[in-house]
């Protein structure tokens, strides 16, 4: 949220009265001493047309100084400043363009008109920037009309973290319907893989299936992850190993999340001779299915033990419901070597023995099984080490 906008600008005979405020007339202390700072938001030349921020007494201040040169002016230049005030810790990214857009539009309003130099039109610049600063907190984004020929026009744009890296063997699942959103002028590989975006394929498969570059498919797999229309989950495998975290008291205590789910995992048949369960899942049993699973006791081994309480649970979505909330983690399996003669680079599968390469890896990569890429290992390498992570 922004906390000030305030328009400075160099004056040969006045100074400021050393404060900026939340508003104007207002009552309330001063957000900052003007005079500590004044050499950032008036600064000298080689500071000018470039964004500025500067910190004090908690305050980050986002400046755009900017320095015209001509004749009509005292000293033959005017300097002047747009700058937005915003708590310390609030991150700055999306503010900046505004800053920038600012500062550039008063200049060019100067240049045509002496818009900023005139005392009478000067006047109203104050009213501009406090009604921008009222519309980008309310609105984030803003339409002001100037004059018959300029508008202020600004948008709040919200930043998102970098995504992971999208790996060949993860799975991405949907949070939106992408098909809806989706029109002609998506790019075309975006369009291509999206029908094959169904929580089982991976990031591999998915590029096979649509017949797309895999690198490809990979970036545009990063960019819906950036905008948070996915989740990505581990492979689906019964030859896998989940075990719970310390979240699963979430689960416990939220009972919106249990009713969640509950009708996440519930099968749902669509077949005329499939049954659906005769009564509705309890939340004790689903417990204690999560409770029970560890290391060292796959998934198919899990199933056998608990057959009974299974009845009417999509086990698919059972274990990407409790990855995805943090509940279950993966139990990666790693084969490592300690012998140097086989991390001999040659050699076709050294460079999955350095401790840093999964099975689903190893797997997605060579387009082989679990089962027949540690016959692969055994068969060339001998004593290899799997240690479960």
């Amino acid at each position: 949220m922004i906390k000030s906008i305030f328009f400075a600008h160099f004056h040969t005979d006045k100074v400021p009265d050393g404060s900026v405020t939340t508003s104007p007339g207002s009552l309330h202390d001063p957000l900052f001493d003007f005079d500590t700072v004044s050499d950032y938001i008036i600064p000298k030349q080689e500071l000018c047309d470039r964004l500025v921020t500067v910190c004090t007494n908690r305050f980050r201040i986002l400046g755009y100084p900017m320095c015209i040169e001509d004749r009509k002016y005292d000293r033959n230049e005017y300097i002047f400043n747009i700058a937005i005030v915003l708590d310390e810790t609030v991150d700055p990214s999306s503010y900046k363009s505004v800053v920038r857009k600012l500062a550039k539009l008063f200049r060019a309003l100067e240049e045509q008109s002496g818009f900023l130099w005139d005392e009478v039109t000067r006047s109203g610049v104050y009213s501009l920037i406090e009604q921008v600063m009222e519309d980008l907190n309310n609105y984030c984004e803003c339409m002001i009309p100037i004059n018959d020929s300029n508008t202020i026009n600004l948008k709040l744009f919200p930043i998102y973290a970098p995504p992971p890296p999208v790996k060949g063997y993860h799975v991405p699942i949907c949070t939106v319907q992408l098909e809806l959103i989706m029109d002609v002028n998506w790019d075309l590989t975006m369009q291509k893989i999206i029908p094959f975006i169904d929580g089982i394929n991976s990031v591999k498969r998915i590029s096979e299936l649509a017949d797309a570059d895999y690198n490809l498919t990979q970036k545009c797999i990063e960019h819906l992850l950036y905008y948070n229309c996915l989740i990505m989950v581990d492979i689906f495998q019964f030859s896998s190993i989940y075990a719970v975290t310390a979240e699963i008291t979430s689960l416990v205590n939220d009972p919106s999340l249990q009713e969640e789910c509950i009708n996440y995992i519930s099968i749902h048949p669509t077949h005329p001779n499939i049954k659906p369960p005769s009564q509705k899942l309890s939340f004790t049993s689903i417990f204690e299915l999560y409770a029970s699973l560890r290391q060292g006791y796959t998934l198919k081994q899990w199933c056998m033990d608990n057959k009974d309480l299974l009845h009417g649970i999509d086990v698919r979505r059972f274990i990407s419901f409790g990855v995805i909330k943090g509940i279950l983690y993966r139990v990666h399996r790693y084969p490592v070597s300690d012998d140097p003669s086989h991390l001999d680079k040659k050699l076709p599968m050294a460079k999955f023995l350095d401790g840093n390469h999964h099975f689903d890896d190893i797997c997605t990569e060579l387009q082989i099984s679990e089962k027949e890429a540690a016959e692969r290992l055994a068969k060339g390498y001998g004593d290899i080490q799997i240690i479960d992570r």
